[in-house]
């Protein structure tokens, strides 16, 4: 996975920048495995994923000492962030690719900047997070906002959260993809060490993601009235805290 990762970041233009809808359902593990059969008239395998086993998603969750993007969330705050790193592979390395990520939210409208860095910038990034300053290759405004957004808030790692992840686009428009995450788990953080014990929580649940500019396309909107699913506002890092740390006191 890490190396097609790799080339894919070599051999073309990576997405930084991500201004889409996206909206959330539960799905029961049986219900996905037939949907994805009848999206496949439409949609193929994302770059990334290749086959039926899909790929890692590991991602680092920042947050106050109050925890004020779990509160933003819960109070429904329309103009919110979260603040995260992520990565694709369980053992990363100094080579091993990394991605800074803010994500926001704008009314109904999801936007995610990312900002790609090396596995040993990480690490002293981790140690001190203006490192990333000292060279010159990541400095700009991403950062810039990146590191206050860090800094103001004292924020600290939180949650590490860890999924598989199975992705597709549609065959007529690149824009609206489908993604089902499977065996969502959670742990304390150290860092971005795997070698942590996750606990999993959602044994059968599947997270079926939407993502998408426009509308959205009617033979999938057919699917989701055959099966009567609903719309929901499930948060991975919600409930990654709430299982590692109880209900947090308000900040």
């Amino acid at each position: 996975m890490e190396a097609s990762i790799a080339k894919s970041v070599k051999d073309k233009k990576t997405n930084l920048h991500f201004r889409r809808f996206e909206l959330k359902y539960h799905v029961p593990r049986a219900i996905a495995d037939r949907i994805i059969p009848q999206m496949m008239n439409y949609m193929v395998w994302d770059d990334y994923t290749q086959d039926d086993a899909g790929y890692d998603v590991h991602t680092l969750y920042m947050d106050s000492p109050g925890f004020k993007c779990y509160h933003e969330k819960l109070d429904g705050i329309m103009n919110r962030k979260k603040v995260r790193i992520r990565t694709y592979v369980r053992d990363y390395n100094d080579r091993t690719s990394m991605f800074l990520e803010l994500k926001r939210r704008s009314g109904e409208v999801i936007l995610k900047d990312r900002m790609i860095v090396k596995g040993a910038d990480f690490k002293d990034f981790m140690k001190d997070p203006f490192s990333l300053m000292k060279t010159e290759a990541y400095r700009g405004g991403f950062l810039n906002e990146f590191l206050w957004e860090h800094s103001v808030n004292t924020m600290k790692p939180v949650v590490l959260v860890s999924y598989k992840r199975k992705a597709f686009f549609s065959r007529f428009d690149s824009k609206f993809r489908v993604t089902f995450d499977y065996d969502i788990s959670f742990a304390k953080p150290d860092g971005l060490k795997y070698n942590t014990n996750y606990e999993n929580f959602f044994d059968d649940l599947v997270v079926m993601e939407v993502k998408f500019n426009g509308a959205m396309p009617r033979w999938f909107h057919d699917i989701i009235e055959e099966y009567g699913l609903t719309k929901d506002t499930f948060s991975k890092y919600c409930s990654g805290i709430e299982s590692m740390y109880g209900l947090p006191a308000y900040f």
